[in-house]
């Protein structure tokens, strides 16, 4: 069975989309001895800290090699060109590494290489690596850096920070994209999780630390000191658009609805059956005045959750009328044993939690998988699925829907997420509000390989996606921005009152 499983993958601590979900761990048999697998990394020397980078690196490479799609199409050639510089670039910086950090530092530099979202690395994080701050950190929005969480008293949240060292803070939030979040600095999501990096040492000899900074006008010697990580995660992740998983339905009075649509992947029989409730209640709303999708945080996950939703509230007719840019897309899949084997169990899941079909989209779904199976057993490495017939529509069916619909993003609405807003943008007369979507690269369905080491999880992307409108990382963009704290439901929503649904 093939399925439109997109996945946006954590970047460790540190994410841009912290609510997304990953998919089943694919064990990758390896030899551990050699590289330490039983020592811990404090009783690792220097000498064996490099041959664990090494030997990982190389271990990554392999898998990247193995597994990744675009490794063997549509250029492999160029690929492996483009692939074979960037390794020796990466492998040029294995005599820095010292510890740990030096360690986890060179493995998100070859991930941050590929600006893939589907191209991550996760670290084991029972021996988190000892960190420093200077008392605060910074965040950017609306075309600004500024201080957030600040423990100094002569430092306020809010304050404009303008450079550091003599450089401008786009300099420094240019090298940390380059060295560990591997997307386009140009985008508001990753100068605003470059930020949040800044002002937290984690060790990388790849990149210094500012020692100096102009803040609200005033040059400051930063005092960097040890940093309560236990502490600065939650709002680290939470300024990176992480938010509890929920799916539910309020109404606000007599006139709306606020849904919460935090996931299109459930994970458990309560989150699936949440999401089944949430579109038997769709229907009830289409008489309101006013409806807001929030979407805040939502990794990402199978198409088929949010068409059932767009179902329920639109109806079958207009939904499917309207709802055709994934229809654009088709397929292309590594079949490489991991993605072979992820794709078993993955239908298995979608058994367990009554997953919703999307007939127009599964149109050949029966043929796709006689015709994969034939490609597997012919030893055939890669597979494109059959291209979907788009819809002739002709007149569209009447909006069974009054009310005035909103879909509310942030920096963690990604992968599926962004498709969710892809399909509703599409249907007349729904804004999108609130900050940028995150972006993501054509490829998906990632699948997650062991490293040697026993303390890193490559995940890599084993499909892409011909076909799709909307450009490799493009975010969508708001029509109405937030201003405000993003996190803060209360103040979102009264904006949402006061100043949006207002002046419509």
């Amino acid at each position: 069975m093939l399925h439109s499983r997109v996945f946006l993958l954590t970047w460790g601590i540190l994410c841009i989309c912290a609510a997304a979900q990953t998919a089943q761990a694919v064990a990758q048999p390896v030899s551990t001895t050699e590289v330490g697998h039983n020592i811990s990394g404090s009783d690792l020397s220097v000498a064996d800290w490099r041959k664990r980078a090494t030997v990982d690196l190389a271990a990554f490479a392999d898998a990247l090699r193995e597994n990744y799609i675009y490794a063997a199409y549509p250029d492999p050639e160029r690929w492996r060109a483009w692939f074979g510089r960037t390794l020796k670039l990466v492998e040029a910086e294995l005599p820095l590494v010292q510890d740990e950090a030096g360690y986890q530092a060179v493995m998100r530099h070859l991930v941050a290489s590929f600006q893939d979202a589907h191209v991550n690395v996760r670290f084991n994080a029972s021996s988190p690596i000892p960190s420093n701050w200077p008392g605060f950190l910074a965040r950017f929005d609306n075309g600004a850096y500024s201080i957030t969480a600040s423990r100094q008293a002569h430092i306020a949240d809010g304050a404009q920070v303008s450079a550091c060292d003599g450089k401008p803070i786009s300099w420094w939030t240019g090298v940390i994209a380059q060295y560990e979040i591997g997307l386009p600095d140009t985008l508001d999501e990753v100068r605003n999780e470059a930020a949040l990096r800044l002002f937290v040492d984690r060790g990388s000899p790849l990149r210094p630390r500012p020692a100096q900074c102009v803040i609200g006008g005033q040059s400051v010697m930063l005092n960097w000191v040890p940093a309560p990580m236990a502490e600065i995660n939650p709002v680290i992740r939470s300024w990176s658009g992480s938010r509890t998983p929920e799916v539910s339905t309020r109404l606000i009075g007599k006139d709306g609805a606020w849904v919460r649509l935090g996931y299109f992947q459930p994970n458990s029989m309560a989150q699936a059956e949440a999401f089944h409730a949430a579109i038997h209640a769709a229907p009830s709303l289409r008489a309101k005045r006013f409806i807001v999708l929030d979407v805040r945080g939502n990794g990402g996950g199978p198409y088929k959750w949010f068409m059932a939703y767009l179902r329920g509230l639109y109806g079958e007719a207009y939904a499917d009328h309207y709802a055709t840019a994934r229809l654009h897309i088709r397929g292309v899949f590594r079949l490489s044993p991991a993605y072979l084997k992820q794709e078993e169990d993955d239908g298995s899941q979608a058994s367990d939690f009554k997953e919703p079909p999307d007939p127009p989209h599964e149109i050949n779904n029966a043929v796709d998988s006689r015709r994969q199976a034939e490609a597997v057993a012919a030893g055939e490495t890669i597979f494109r699925t059959t291209p979907i017939p788009l819809p002739h529509n002709g007149t569209a069916p009447a909006n069974p829907v009054r009310a005035h619909v909103y879909v509310l993003t942030d920096y963690g609405c990604g992968s599926a997420c962004i498709s969710f807003v892809d399909e509703l943008k599409r249907f007349p007369g729904v804004q999108q509000i609130g900050l940028p979507t995150s972006v993501d690269s054509r490829s998906g369905t990632a699948v997650q390989i062991n490293l040697p080491s026993g303390r890193a999880t490559a995940m890599i992307a084993t499909m892409t996606r011909d076909g799709r409108i909307r450009d490799d990382n493009e975010p969508q963009l708001p029509s109405i921005r937030f201003t405000g704290d993003i996190r803060d439901d209360k103040a979102v929503e009264t904006w949402f009152l006061r100043e949006v649904f207002a002046g419509n």
